[in-house]
């Protein structure tokens, strides 16, 4: 997520309890009252989405479309349902709706989790990674295990968006390493949102770093290491599960890997304004030694611009696989039911003119990952960072300003 700014729910009465699900005082005063939260989320797209053309998107009779259905949800999560139902068709991944409890959620910084993460390969869900403190974590799942359905659903091919409720029980089924079927009952836990960054060291003294999020904490992190690792021979920085976030902390982190203020790109809106952009006005970290990125289809948004710079600068080699192609600057805004809507508000464009929307950052070295590397937990895009530190670390190196 590329974040300009960021408005919390209006109708959310308390910070320290979840929103509870409304009550209306018959189905004709739920119809309607739905409808008119439909219909503002129809309207604010309709008035600020960055592309005047919908991304080829029949706008102008979503509302008409979706109004009965909107109408008829039972509850708040099956209303938001047909609400980002409406706003897929615009294709665009900085615009979506967030229920009054995932708001709730996001201000706590916590989110309920069974504790899976899924990764797409070879046209199937393999679990990558189990998170920590989940009842994944406790539970006879393994990483390398393909996932199958939820509560009896086959999982989509395409996009992944579960609104768990914490307490709440969910049956997941898989196939094994052996390709047996396993049903497991997985109940989700409210989990931080906040993953720790890493660091590791090889002996040989390179650094790996890993940070998941732009952000101010995120950001003076990486900043206290690149200093305590100024001299380090090479650094691996791993964006892989990076999804983007402040264009300020974009900036900043760009600071820290070259020697002056250099350009990155520009934000256009949907009137053909362009803002042109540089990394920050204070004095960076200025990290001038070899560099590799980790790069994959987790990496977005504000992680793909840190990409871009990197590879229109010839500043670092990319390593992995071509990340999300989701680049788009966008905003919140409260809805009249303590929901949120995230708008796509300005296009991106980047330092050679090109759009990475829909498109990516294309690595310097494709790895190739496999389902047998996931089940022996081995990291093939480390493994190619390694063997190009190798061969170029003593190499002297400049970036191209």
């Amino acid at each position: 997520m590329i974040a300009l700014a960021l408005g919390l729910g209006g109708c959310m009465t308390s910070r320290t309890t979840p929103p509870v699900e409304p009550v209306f005082a018959s189905a004709s005063a739920r119809a309607e009252d739905q409808t008119a939260t439909l219909e503002q989320v129809w309207r604010l797209v309709n008035k600020r989405f960055y592309d005047r053309n919908f991304n080829g998107a029949e706008w102008a009779t979503a509302l008409v479309r979706y109004r009965d259905r909107a109408a008829r949800a039972p509850n708040q999560e099956a209303l938001y349902e047909v609400i980002n139902e409406m706003l897929d068709e615009l294709g665009d991944g900085h615009t979506g709706a967030l229920t009054p409890r995932q708001v709730w959620e996001d201000y706590r910084a916590e989110r309920a989790f069974v504790g899976l993460n899924l990764e797409r390969l070879n046209g199937r869900w393999v679990v990558s990674d189990l998170r920590p403190g989940s009842a994944a974590e406790g539970s006879v799942v393994e990483p390398g295990w393909i996932a199958v359905s939820r509560n009896g659903e086959p999982l989509p091919e395409d996009w992944l968006d579960f609104e768990s409720q914490p307490g709440t029980a969910y049956t997941w089924e898989f196939l094994d390493a052996n390709d047996k079927k396993r049903v497991v009952t997985l109940e989700a836990r409210l989990l931080p949102d906040w993953m720790p960054p890493e660091e590791r060291h090889s002996l040989e003294g390179w650094v790996y770093l890993r940070f998941d999020e732009f952000d101010v904490q995120y950001h003076k992190w990486l900043r206290e290491r690149l200093k305590a690792h100024r001299e380090a021979p090479g650094i691996v920085l791993d964006l892989r599960n990076n999804g983007g976030g402040a264009v300020s902390s974009l900036a900043s982190v760009i600071n820290d890997f070259f020697p002056t203020r250099v350009p990155y790109g520009a934000f256009v809106s949907r009137h053909g304004k362009r803002d042109e952009e540089k990394s920050a006005w204070f004095e960076g970290v200025g990290y001038a030694g070899p560099l590799v990125v980790l790069i994959g289809g987790g990496s977005a948004s504000s992680a793909e611009i840190l990409a871009h710079v990197f590879k229109h600068y010839e500043r670092a080699t990319l390593v992995g696989r071509p990340t999300a192609g989701v680049v788009v600057a966008s905003r919140f805004f409260p809805l009249r039911d303590g929901g949120e809507l995230q708008i796509g508000l300005h296009d991106f464009e980047t330092l050679d003119g090109s759009r990475l929307e829909g498109q990516g950052v294309q690595p310097d070295v494709l790895v190739e990952r496999t389902l047998d590397d996931v089940r022996e937990g081995h990291d093939a895009d480390l493994a190619a960072a390694v063997k190009w530190l190798r061969a170029n670390a003593t190499h002297a190196h400049t970036a191209r300003l």
